[in-house]
C-alpha cells in the first residue's frame, strides 16, 4: 500500500502573553531620564530667553549709521611750476673751453652680442633651424665648432644693435617654442 503525504500540523497563532505583570495600575515613577530630561529642556529655555532679550537690547543699525560724521577730505593745492618763468631769464655760458662729445663712437672694443638658437650634431638639423628662423623673419647664421666634445653646429642670430632687438628676437624665439642664448663676443 502506497502511503499518502502527512501534512505538517500548523503551527498556532504568536500572541502576546501578559506574564502575569499589569502595568496600567501600577504608580508613576521617575527614573533619571527624567530629570535630566527635564534639566536640559529648563537649560535651552534661560539660554532662549537671554538670547532674545540681548537681541532686542541691540540698538537700530540705520540709527547708528546716521550718527557716524561724513569724512573730511582735505584739498590739496597743486603743484606749481616755476620752470616757465624762470628759464627765459637763465643765460648759457658756451665758453670755448668746454668740448662737445663726441658724435661717433671713438671706442671699437664694445663687445657684440648674439642670440644663440640651437646646437646641433648634424649639420642638416642646424640648416633646419636657420630655415625655421628665416620663416619667422629672423635672419641666423651655422656656425661650425671644434671641441673637446666633438663638432657642433651653432645656430646664431646678430649681433644686435640694442637691447630692443634682443627681446624682438628672443620674443619671436619663444613664440616658435625655440630656447635662446644670449652670447657675449668681443668686436674684432
Amino acid at each position: 500500500m502506497s502511503k499518502s503525504p502527512q501534512k505538517p500540523k500548523a503551527k498556532p497563532a504568536a500572541t502576546r502573553h501578559n506574564t502575569g505583570q499589569n502595568t496600567h495600575n501600577m504608580p508613576l515613577t521617575l527614573t533619571k531620564a527624567h530629570l535630566h530630561g527635564a534639566m536640559a529642556g529648563a537649560l535651552v529655555g534661560v539660554m532662549a530667553t537671554l538670547s532674545m532679550s540681548h537681541w532686542l537690547a541691540q540698538p537700530d543699525p540705520t540709527k547708528v549709521t546716521a550718527t557716524i560724521p561724513a569724512p573730511i577730505t582735505v584739498v590739496e593745492p597743486a603743484p606749481r611750476f616755476v620752470f616757465d618763468t624762470v628759464l627765459p631769464n637763465e643765460e648759457v655760458d658756451l665758453t670755448p673751453d668746454i668740448e662737445p662729445a663726441e658724435l661717433t663712437a671713438g671706442d671699437t672694443d664694445t663687445p657684440d652680442y648674439l642670440l644663440q638658437v640651437g646646437s646641433f650634431r648634424q649639420e642638416e638639423d642646424a640648416d633646419r633651424r636657420r630655415g625655421e628662423l628665416a620663416l619667422l623673419g629672423l635672419e641666423a647664421s651655422v656656425e661650425l665648432t671644434n671641441g673637446d666634445n666633438g663638432r657642433w653646429y651653432r645656430v646664431t642670430m646678430g649681433p644686435f644693435a640694442n637691447r630692443s632687438e634682443i627681446a624682438r628676437a628672443r620674443s619671436m624665439a619663444a613664440q616658435a617654442n625655440m630656447d635662446t642664448l644670449l652670447l657675449r663676443r668681443e668686436s674684432p
